[in-house]
């Protein structure tokens, strides 16, 4: 049986301390975990006295929390997380029946059903949803995109604050449509591109950047 090593390191303003995570099995929904040189099986949903929960395991890996913090442990190769690494916002999303990635975002102060879309170069809007965020088009800038449909009118603009969970960004690029398209905000590589993204069975990860 292969065995795996973790070193979580966890501070907090008042104290500074490591603690030792070893990864000793997996067996079903259970997971054999060495914490600070005691053994505990721990059945998923279960807390070690040292405070270590394991929040899922399965033949692939197991997921514990920390002080408030997830780390993914496997037995394939080893993964070193730090607080630094660990304490960045993480946004998680599920895919829906289409496979798509839908949230909610504050643009501006305000809330917005957003689709997930890489292959938008901006945050894209359709015009009523600018109006009722208060979008000022007076100050955007007049441009032709194109679409499915040709081009049509638009204008680009910059959105004071985009926020997505605990990820936070200030001047975001936007692009708002002349007309009732897209149908839902996209959430383009304006925002995207300034995060760091990742795919784990088919969870969208979105983590803050330091």
């Amino acid at each position: 049986m292969r065995l795996m090593l973790v070193w979580l390191c966890l501070l907090s303003p008042e104290v500074a301390f490591a603690q030792q995570v070893q990864l000793k099995g997996l067996f079903g929904t259970s997971a054999m975990l060495e914490i600070d040189g005691h053994q505990r099986l721990l059945k998923s949903g279960q807390k070690s006295p040292e405070g270590v929960q394991l929040i899922e395991a399965n033949t692939r890996y197991a997921r514990v929390k920390i002080d408030g913090r997830e780390q993914k442990l496997t037995l394939d190769a080893p993964v070193a997380s730090s607080y630094a690494e660990t304490r960045r916002a993480e946004v998680r999303l599920m895919p829906d029946s289409r496979g798509h990635y839908n949230t909610s975002a504050w643009i501006n102060g305000r809330s917005v059903p957003v689709l997930v879309d890489t292959g938008a170069t901006n945050i894209s809007l359709n015009y009523p949803t600018a109006r009722r965020l208060g979008l000022n088009l007076e100050r955007a800038r007049p441009v032709q995109v194109a679409t499915a449909n040709g081009m049509v009118r638009a204008y680009k603009l910059r959105l004071d604050s985009v926020t997505i969970g605990g990820i936070a960004l200030t001047n975001v690029d936007a692009t708002v449509h002349a007309d009732d398209f897209p149908r839902i905000t996209l959430l383009g590589n304006s925002f995207l591109s300034r995060v760091d993204m990742e795919q784990q069975g088919g969870v969208l990860i979105l983590r803050a950047r330091n």
